[in-house]
């Protein structure tokens, strides 16, 4: 009798399990509810038909899928149990979350501080000393500083030949106490440089208006404002 090599033929094998059937046993041929149909062996059965398998030979007809087209690979391997050889599950970190963007922080430029000093000015009890004096003493030259040393402050000067007056503006919460007297004098001359750069104006109403020019701090000059 010839001997037949058992590396000339292979077993029929379970498309559940992966086993290779022993002389004499045989699959059988069941259908999936994705309507593949596979090969099973007698001790895949039992899970196969809990998970709503059927015989092929009473699976209703239905039209032939392309193979390459199934995802044949997950559902027998969620059957048997086991992983599919060669892949790796591989849990991806979670990205992280963007920074929230802080936000800047910083005063406001000089310009705008003069600005809203100048409001505050306009809108306290010393415009109206600005308007007495200039009904008796004409149009002051008028200076706002933002002083770079004291960025919640702005200091107004208004001057006239004979005398000159000086008010602080404060950023301050509580408006009515935002502007007070700093000191007055006799002399221009007794001001310093910055106190004599002239950025300003007055209106016959005491209210103060800026005009073209440095700030008297050698900073951003100061647009004058529409009237």
């Amino acid at each position: 009798m010839r001997r037949v090599s058992p590396e000339s033929y292979q077993l029929p094998a379970c498309d559940v399990c992966g086993r290779h059937m022993l002389p004499g046993e045989r699959t059988q041929e069941y259908v999936s509810p994705d309507h593949e149909r596979r090969a099973v062996c007698d001790l895949c059965r039992d899970n196969v038909k809990s998970s709503g398998w059927v015989r092929a030979d009473r699976a209703p007809q239905t039209p032939a899928e392309e193979p390459e087209k199934r995802p044949r690979g997950r559902l027998l391997a969620r059957l048997s149990g086991r992983r599919q050889p060669g892949k790796r599950e591989v849990q991806q970190a979670p990205k992280p979350s963007a920074p929230t963007p802080k936000r800047a922080r910083g005063h406001d430029s000089p310009e705008r501080r003069i600005r809203r000093a100048i409001e505050r000015f306009n809108r306290s009890e010393h415009r109206r000393t600005v308007e007495g004096l200039t009904r008796s003493l004409g149009r002051p030259r008028v200076a706002a500083v933002a002083p770079a040393e004291a960025p919640e402050q702005v200091r107004l000067t208004v001057a006239w030949d004979l005398s000159w007056y000086q008010w602080k503006v404060v950023f301050s919460n509580d408006a009515a106490t935002a502007v007070s007297s700093l000191r007055s004098g006799k002399e221009v001359s007794e001001l310093g440089p910055a106190d004599r750069a002239w950025n300003a104006r007055a209106g016959e109403d005491g209210r103060l208006k800026l005009r073209v020019g440095q700030n008297g701090d050698g900073e951003a000059p100061a647009r004058e404002e529409s009237a």
